[in-house]
């Protein structure tokens, strides 16, 4: 785009309109972009002229359907979640501390770490027993709890730190520790074993 606005370019060459963009509102913009700076527009696969009313109107109807075909698609993405969740299935994210992902990589279900779990059940119990956030995160501090240790293929590294009390708060208010999987307000019994009594 910078290379449009500069006036280097003339041509942009796509295979397809929907490799470039889904939505007519972008389309729109770039469109005036481009034709502000002369640079004219060609589909290889799709034979159509924006210089012509009928052209422009062929333009508008396969952007129509290629934003109609990505917003289905996300539909069907979203039912899909939703529904396994329904079932118990781990649908992947940030891993809770005290489970790991099954070994069989088709199965979407958590197992427990033994170690991890521990931690768990001692932060519930000193919880219990001390009553505030504040107490317990300094408590955990001194024991030596640390959150899951996680590094990511960025290098970024997750759980090296002490626990926060917003960390500890989600925690404790996670319903996969009694076996159940969260979705949106909702949570469902899961496929995986409790770590906490309910």
């Amino acid at each position: 785009l910078a290379e449009i606005d500069a006036g280097r370019i003339g041509m942009v060459v796509v295979y397809k309109i929907d490799r470039l963009t889904r939505s007519l509102f972008d389309f729109g913009r770039l469109v005036e972009r481009l034709d502000a700076r002369g640079c004219s527009f060609v589909s290889v696969t799709q034979a159509f002229n924006t210089a012509t009313s009928m052209g422009r109107l062929t333009l508008n109807v396969l952007l129509s359907f290629a934003q109609f075909e990505r917003e289905v698609t996300a539909e069907r993405i979203r039912d899909k979640i939703a529904a396994s969740k329904k079932k118990g299935l781990w649908m992947g994210g940030a891993l809770p501390l005290g489970y790991d992902r099954h070994p069989d990589p088709q199965r979407r279900e958590l197992v427990v770490n033994p170690v991890e779990a521990c931690a768990v059940q001692t932060l519930f119990t000193l919880y219990d027993d001390l009553g505030n956030l504040r107490r317990l995160e300094t408590e955990a501090e001194r024991i030596g709890l640390r959150p899951k240790h996680m590094v990511f293929p960025s290098g970024r590294v997750r759980g090296a730190s002490t626990f926060t009390r917003g960390q500890l708060h989600y925690l404790l208010t996670n319903p996969v520790y009694i076996g159940r999987i969260r979705h949106k307000d909702q949570s469902y019994p899961g496929q995986h074993p409790a770590i906490i009594d309910p």
